[in-house]
């Protein structure tokens, strides 16, 4: 039977509904959806009038979800998936025969700065893999993705253990350093221990980003009894320094990274026991029963390339 209605909300509704309902934190929610504020709040507001009901409770110092919201966010979460899962179904069992099968889909960290990691970049520039499909995310979003079907191999960051159907082989790492600002009492020095850094704060991504990543840090932040007030940090690096030059805080980055300057941003090393603890370790991830060749010899050129960087 055709439902036809204007009262349903968009799938782009329901996913700034289970942002904010996951974030719990509006500005949060905004970050992870890449929007402002403003619009994420009036999608909020739109979606309960047409419910009308109130599925949010806020206040100057958090927010919650009433026991309605409660059930929304499972019932919409469970229509999404079901979404997501007829879509890949229809990509699997009716693959646009256009791409040819030697196109390989991959995907790449985005807290890392290829150009600093010249045979990766190298590699990733040329004409064969040009012609391979690239994306650029969070680790942990790339790793669902070729989950579920729609990558085919993902270069990543710390990522928690996967099951038995990925697997993940390490074949390098990043350095972390700091990026500060230019005027900080610190940035005298080129070489800093977190003790250097005081309280300013520090802009620090959402753990629902990276879980293993950000718990790896804690225990290291907390070896070293440093405890700076935390912000969130933009996922727009460029955005992010102008915060830093600004003097609003500093971050902790790839060293890889250093290659985006910004008036006022200076980037200093941290020590080499300190700068190894927090380093990014680099992942292939594939699919444990990938048989296609062109798949294969990607991840073995790709492994070549790292292991030689």
């Amino acid at each position: 039977m055709l439902m036809l209605s204007r009262h349903l909300p968009s799938t782009r509704t329901l996913q700034c509904y289970l942002a904010v309902a996951q974030e719990l934190n509006f500005r949060s929610a905004a970050e992870l959806l890449n929007m402002s504020q403003p619009p994420l709040s009036r999608q909020i507001q739109g979606l309960e009038d047409l419910l009308r009901v109130q599925l949010i409770q806020r206040d100057t110092r958090q927010v919650s979800l009433t026991p309605a919201g409660e059930q929304f966010k499972r019932e919409a979460h469970t229509f999404l998936l079901a979404l997501d899962l007829a879509v890949q179904g229809m990509k699997v069992n009716f693959q646009d025969e256009s791409e040819g099968p030697d196109i390989v889909r991959m995907g790449l960290t985005s807290v890392i700065n290829y150009s600093l990691i010249p045979n990766l970049n190298m590699l990733i520039s040329s004409p064969d893999f040009v012609r391979s499909r690239l994306e650029r995310a969070y680790s942990k979003y790339l790793v669902e993705r070729v989950r579920r079907g729609e990558l085919d191999i993902a270069i990543v960051g710390d990522i928690i253990a996967p099951a038995d159907d990925l697997s993940v082989e390490l074949v390098g790492c990043d350095l972390t350093i700091v990026a500060l600002p230019a005027n900080h009492p610190a940035a005298e020095k080129q070489v800093l221990e977190l003790s250097d850094l005081g309280d300013m704060p520090l802009f620090w991504f959402s753990r629902t980003d990276n879980p293993a990543f950000y718990d790896k840090c804690e225990r290291v932040f907390k070896s070293y009894h440093y405890s700076a007030p935390r912000r969130l940090q933009a996922k727009d690096f460029a955005v992010l320094l102008a915060a830093i030059a600004a003097g609003e805080g500093i971050t902790l980055c790839s060293a890889s990274m250093q290659a985006t300057s910004h008036v006022g941003v200076v980037y200093r090393a941290l020590s080499a026991k300190l700068a190894r603890q927090l380093a990014i370790d680099l992942h292939i991830v594939s699919r444990t029963q990938e048989t296609r060749h062109q798949v294969l010899d990607k991840i073995q050129t790709i492994r070549s390339v790292l292991s030689s960087s």
